[in-house]
């Protein structure tokens, strides 16, 4: 995640497939959203998306597999 991230290639070199990949796992879309927040007012509605898209996954997973017993 973190190579999609940008952290040893930057996003804006990487090749599109690449970063259309990085826009839909967390790490990419949240330093994504961080970037053109720093560049602008406030970051595109896609990146949010992605964040709590897989926000939501992710707590439908952890109520469905870890229960206190």
């Amino acid at each position: 995640m973190l190579f999609f991230a940008g952290l040893w290639w930057p996003r804006e070199l990487m090749p599109a497939v690449l970063r259309d990949v990085s826009d839909v796992i967390p790490l990419g879309a949240a330093v994504q959203a961080i970037q053109d927040s720093m560049r602008g007012p406030f970051p595109p509605a896609a990146p949010l998306l992605v964040l709590t898209g897989w926000a939501v996954l992710f707590s439908i997973l952890a109520m469905r597999f870890f229960r206190w017993e």
